[in-house]
């Protein structure tokens, strides 16, 4: 008897109760002034916040010894199969630590899918595993679907300054500093190899957010059922009028939810960072 569980990340963003679900977090770790913190668990997305600009906030992965202990758990708890689903290995090493202890872990069956994706676009691949498995699938074809399905699953993302993402390395210090100065708001996404790239430019944080909506109606295009999580950092945008607006754009949604970003992604995202995440379901 298969006995499956899946293993994701604290930056795939799940923001459900796993009590009762065959669902591990490997939460990353964050560091400020040289001291360690475990994401979501010590430290909370204010705090991390608070913080960001007046001390040395940096991310750490995983450590092999926290992955070993996970897997050992899964075990313990009766576990035959593990589907590891951590963000994209393009924005994190994350999946390159995991592979390289699953490859001398014993007892356990494991298979580990680059989702190419971050916060709940990696997320929702996780969810739909969930599924899967409440449906009795086998671990050979939930494996095969999630990978099917992994371009149905999107996350467009803005913030109001690129300091925070230029710190990170995730944009150039020339192209950010032009940018914060006539108040370029990039509209971001991840690529097919799984790192960020900007899908558009726009003047203001406000033409910024429309775009978003924009972005997720093209991705959807014709489907009639999908999934939607807003996610924010610490937005001081009215969220349930955002909501009502991408309801109304978007008339197909099962499941929409409003969501925090964990502390780890909003160090690199600062404060206002606004994202739409989608599952495409039919």
């Amino acid at each position: 008897m298969q006995k499956i569980a899946i293993l994701a990340d604290s930056g795939s963003d799940i923001n459900i109760n796993q009590q009762g679900l065959p669902l591990y977090i490997l939460p990353l770790r964050i560091i400020i002034d040289g001291k360690e913190y475990i994401d979501k668990k010590e430290i909370s997305l204010n705090e991390v916040l608070s913080q960001l600009d007046h001390k040395k906030i940096t991310t750490s992965l995983p450590s092999p010894k926290d992955i070993f202990d996970t897997l050992n758990q899964i075990k313990s708890d009766g576990y035959t199969h593990v589907i590891c689903i951590p963000i994209s290995k393009g924005l994190s090493g994350t999946m390159n630590i995991i592979r390289q202890v699953a490859e001398d872990f014993e007892g356990l069956t494991i298979e580990i899918i680059d989702t190419k994706n971050i916060s709940m676009a990696s997320g929702y691949s996780s969810l739909e595993a969930l599924e899967l498995i409440n449906a009795n699938k086998d671990f050979d074809e939930i494996v095969k679907t999630i990978n099917e399905r992994l371009t149905y699953k999107k996350v467009f993302f803005t913030v109001d300054k690129l300091t925070y993402l230029k710190r990170g390395g995730r944009i150039g210090l020339v192209s950010a500093t032009v940018a914060d100065l006539l108040k370029i708001k990039p509209v971001i996404s991840c690529n097919e190899d799984g790192v960020y790239y900007t899908i558009k430019k726009q003047r203001g944080y406000q033409h910024a957010i429309n775009q978003l909506i924009t972005q997720t109606l093209i991705f959807v295009g014709d489907h009639k059922k999908y999934d939607i999580t807003l996610m924010n950092s610490n937005s001081l945008e009215d969220l349930e009028s955002l909501s009502i607006k991408i309801k109304e754009a978007l008339p197909y949604i099962r499941n929409f939810e409003i969501a925090q970003i964990t502390p780890a992604l909003a160090i690199h995202t600062g404060p206002e960072a606004l994202g739409i995440a989608v599952s495409i379901l039919d």
